[in-house]
C-alpha cells in the first residue's frame, strides 16, 4: 500500500492539471461571459489542454487531406446528409462564414459516416452553401477521435489545436451574439 508521502506528489500533479484546465476554460469563458445567452448557452467549454489530432479527411475532389491548425480559430461542424437538424442549421452556418470571412476564423464541415459525394454536392448546391468548405469522414474516424457522439456537433479549436468547446445539436449561427462570441475568442 502506498504511503501518504508517496501520494503527495501525485495529488499535487493531479490538482495542478485540473487547475490549469480550469484556468484555460475560464479564460475563454471569462472573455465571452457577457454574450452567453440564447442558443449560445448550448456552448460547452472544454477544460482539456490536450492537442487534438489534425483532421485527416477527404476533400471535395476525393483526396485525403490534413487540416492543420493555423493562426485562426477553427470551427468544425460534423454533420450528415440524413440528419434533419444538421441540414436545418447549415444555411445559417453558411451565412456566418460569409459574414466572418475577413476574421481569423475558418469554418469547415465534415460529413461524418456514410454520405455520398453526390448527396453532399446536391445538398450544398440546392442550398447555395458557397461559403463553407466541405469534407468527408467516410468511416467516422475523426468524429470518434474528437469525441463526437451526436450530429450535428460543432467543435471550436484554438490556433494551438486545443478545443475551446463545442455545441451539440443545431443552433441558429446567423446572430449578432454568435458573431460577437467568435470575435471575443480571437
Amino acid at each position: 500500500m502506498m504511503s501518504m508521502l508517496k501520494l503527495g506528489p501525485l495529488i499535487l500533479v493531479v490538482n495542478l492539471f485540473f487547475s490549469i484546465s480550469a484556468i484555460a476554460e475560464s479564460k475563454y469563458a471569462e472573455k465571452t461571459k457577457d454574450i452567453i445567452r440564447g442558443e449560445l448557452r448550448k456552448f460547452i467549454f472544454s477544460g482539456s489542454m490536450e492537442v487534438l489530432p489534425n483532421p485527416l479527411i477527404v476533400d471535395a475532389n476525393g483526396n485525403m487531406v490534413e487540416i492543420g491548425y493555423k493562426e485562426d480559430i477553427l470551427i468544425i461542424n460534423f454533420w450528415a446528409t440524413w440528419c434533419a437538424p444538421c441540414k436545418k442549421e447549415m444555411p445559417s452556418l453558411n451565412s456566418l462564414a460569409q459574414k466572418m470571412k475577413h476574421e481569423d476564423i475558418r469554418i469547415i464541415t465534415i460529413a461524418s459516416g456514410r454520405n455520398s459525394k453526390e448527396a453532399i454536392d446536391a445538398f450544398f448546391d440546392d442550398n447555395n452553401l458557397i461559403n463553407l468548405k466541405k469534407y468527408r469522414d467516410p468511416r467516422g474516424r475523426i468524429a470518434v477521435k474528437y469525441g463526437v457522439t451526436a450530429l450535428p456537433t460543432t467543435v471550436v479549436i484554438n490556433p494551438k489545436g486545443i478545443e475551446i468547446g463545442r455545441i451539440i445539436g443545431d443552433i441558429d449561427w446567423d446572430t449578432t451574439d454568435v458573431r460577437s462570441f467568435f470575435r471575443k475568442l480571437l
